[in-house]
């Protein structure tokens, strides 16, 4: 009997440059695939759809959708390992979904299709940063959606991420990101940023923050990241209040006084992350976070590394 056994990591989304498609001018996303938390799901056959573990309901009801508009007869036997904490600025739902979907592909020896998956199950909508960082990893920077186009955005830029550079990411325990109805409001009555702003941005990830990585010039990298970050917060403060999520602005500003390079908030957060120029120097930094950082503030902090490949989908007999 087979087992098909699926790791989908996560995320960090470093801004969306446009609200809606219209007048030419696409969305555009930025992000970068980590490893850290991920999805681990391992599938079986089964003539029914049982699903166990962490988030299991969330789970099923992905899987019961892609097996009925799939058209896949049968079920599976689903366990899940690991999980992505949901709605904190780490694409977890994006992940899961396409696990599910790969996992249950594979299972019913199915062709491996994300974009199809996607359209499936209504992810990429809007970013698709999560997608191709489930297809390949690294760093990602998609051209944003052209109107009466499928989802997901093309992907116009992938880079390996500097292996050499550390990461931190802290996420406050209390306080949660938009998502689901709200995030769909939110969009709907968001005003277009202006072309001055739209340019700016453009010329930002055009002339510096590109050359930067490539160059692997950190400063450079995290002072361009930074303003790209606070510039798409301007255009989101009415519906997250500041320019970022509560929850996270203390600890922006703290780890900016750190001397912390590219600190920015995840998508919607209350994620945070830090770039350093190595991970000896992340770790002395999460030590020092977590003894000095912003007061009555409670976080959880996490060493984190690139993840400069795709999702791992493995085929094997059961044990």
């Amino acid at each position: 009997m087979p087992r098909v056994t699926v790791k989908a990591s996560a995320r960090l989304h470093f801004g969306l440059m446009n609200v809606r498609p219209g007048k030419g001018v696409r969305f555009g996303s930025l992000g970068l695939a980590i490893e850290g938390p991920a999805w681990v799901l391992e599938a079986e056959p089964s003539d029914d759809l049982e699903v166990e573990g962490m988030q299991a309901e969330r789970v099923r009801r992905v899987a019961a959708a892609f097996l009925d508009t799939s058209r896949l007869r049968g079920g599976a036997r689903i366990r899940v390992r690991q999980a992505i904490p949901d709605h904190v600025g780490l694409g977890s739902g994006t992940q899961m979904s396409l696990a599910v979907a790969a996992a249950l592909s594979r299972l019913h020896d199915r062709p491996e299709d994300v974009y199809s998956w996607c359209n499936s199950l209504g992810r990429g909508r809007r970013s698709g940063i999560g997608v191709h960082a489930f297809r390949l990893g690294g760093f990602l920077l998609d051209a944003g959606h052209a109107e009466g186009r499928p989802s997901p955005p093309p992907l116009i830029f992938r880079q390996p991420f500097p292996e050499e550079w550390g990461i931190i990411a802290a996420i406050p325990r209390e306080g949660r990101g938009v998502s689901g109805h709200e995030e769909e409001r939110i969009f709907s009555k968001q005003p277009d940023p202006s072309e001055a702003l739209l340019e700016h941005l453009s010329g930002m990830i055009l002339m510096r923050l590109l050359p930067a990585l490539l160059e692997r010039d950190l400063k450079m990298f995290g002072a361009s990241l930074e303003k790209i970050q606070d510039a798409v917060g301007a255009v989101f403060r009415e519906a997250q209040g500041d320019l970022y999520h509560s929850q996270a602005e203390p600890l922006v500003r703290w780890l900016r006084q750190a001397g912390a390079h590219g600190v920015g908030q995840s998508s919607w957060g209350p994620c945070v992350y830090a770039l350093t120029p190595d991970p000896a120097s992340a770790q002395d930094l999460a030590e020092r976070l977590l003894e000095d950082g912003p007061s009555g503030a409670r976080y959880d902090v996490r060493l984190l590394r690139p993840r400069n490949h795709g999702a791992e989908v493995d085929l094997n007999p059961c044990p």
